[in-house]
Order: structure tokens, then C-alpha cells, then sequence
């Protein structure tokens, strides 16, 4: 009868430690139908590796380079998720504003929160409603991400495309939508503004 106890506990254990293994762009899974959040969101078809690499955008003294790297099943606190983790270089008038590049190799328990440009979102319609892209092929992947600028801790969206001029890799980059700040008008200062570039822009891969 021990035993057969043993071998209950076992497979229970082995029942409620078992993970869904679901694709990055599988936009039809629930998380609601898992109640422990134990799944992992895997770039099966690995469509986030065109992204990796260093990408510098230069116009006259200014200047903003980011660093991408894909991470493999890192924690978010309820799951884990395959990603895209960067930092970035930020000049302005040949003026140093910000530089978090040293960061991109420090391991956080919450990858996503903690690196400055982090997300997996992959984005196949031309027609998205926060960057079209009319020029696109029909079956042309984009990525959209979170970047956080760590002068205001404020954050915006990020979307990116991978392609090439005049036979350069460039990435083609849209920083848009600042998340908006609740304040006191009365007592309180206005937020400042988010100081990252915002707009369309091409960056040169390294």
C-alpha cells in the first residue's frame, strides 16, 4: 500500500510540474485555461534571430545605438518566454544622455522588467494598426517590443523590421506610444517627457 501512495505522489508531482509548450506566435492561447501559469512561450520557428545584433542610427552629433539579444525560456514570474533583451547609447548633440549597454549580459530574475528594450511580439500583418507597412512581403515577420528610457522610467513601443539598402542589413525601427503619466496638477510637477527618440528612423547593422 506504501507503494502505491508513492506512486501516486510521483505522478501527481509529475501532472502538476508538466508544461505547455506554446509557439510565440500562437495568438489563440489562453493563458486562463492554465491556472498555474506553468507554459512556456518558445520561438519555435526562431523568428526572432534576424534581430540580434548591434545597430547604430546617426544624424550629424547625434547618435543612438541598441544591442539585441535573444534570450532562451527566461522567467517572467508566472512563465517562461523566449525574447528579445536590449540596451542602448544615447547621444544628443554630442552630448552623452544615456548609456545602459553594460547591463545587456546581467541576468535579472525578471528579464523582461529589468532590460531596457525587452518583448516577442511578432508582428505578420502589413496592415498593423501601429505601423503599416505597405512595402512588407505578405509573409514578413516584425517584432514589437517594450523600451523603457531609464531618464524618466517611462516606456514606449518599439517595433522593428529587418531588411536591406543598397545591399546594407539595416533594421527599420518605430518608437512610439509613451505610456501616459497620471499627476496632480495642483501638487504635483508635470512628468517630464520621454527623452528617447521618438518616430521612424533606420539604423545601420554593425
Amino acid at each position: 500500500m506504501k507503494n502505491i501512495y508513492v506512486i501516486l505522489i510521483i505522478l501527481i508531482s509529475i501532472i502538476t510540474k508538466s508544461q505547455t509548450v506554446i509557439d510565440i506566435n500562437d495568438t489563440t492561447y489562453s493563458t486562463s485555461n492554465n491556472t498555474y501559469y506553468d507554459y512556456y512561450k518558445k520561438d519555435i520557428n526562431n523568428l526572432l534571430d534576424p534581430f540580434q545584433g548591434t545597430y547604430i542610427y546617426n544624424n550629424g552629433t547625434t547618435s543612438f545605438k541598441i544591442i539585441l539579444k535573444k534570450m532562451i525560456k527566461q522567467s517572467t514570474g508566472l512563465h517562461y518566454e523566449d525574447m528579445i533583451i536590449g540596451e542602448y547609447q544615447y547621444i544628443k548633440n554630442g552630448v552623452e544622455k544615456i548609456n545602459t549597454l553594460s547591463n545587456l549580459d546581467i541576468v535579472y530574475s525578471n528579464q523582461y522588467l529589468r532590460h531596457c528594450i525587452a518583448g516577442n511580439s511578432i508582428i505578420s500583418n502589413i496592415n498593423h494598426r501601429l505601423w503599416k507597412c505597405p512595402q512588407c512581403n505578405p509573409n514578413e515577420k516584425r517584432v514589437r517590443l517594450t523600451i523603457t528610457d531609464k531618464l524618466t522610467n517611462r516606456y514606449a513601443d518599439i517595433l522593428m523590421r529587418r531588411t536591406v539598402i543598397n545591399g546594407q542589413q539595416v533594421l527599420q525601427v518605430k518608437i512610439a506610444n509613451p505610456n501616459s503619466v497620471v499627476y496632480d496638477v495642483e501638487t504635483q510637477n508635470p512628468p517630464a517627457d520621454f527623452s528617447l527618440p521618438i518616430g521612424e528612423f533606420t539604423m545601420i547593422k554593425q
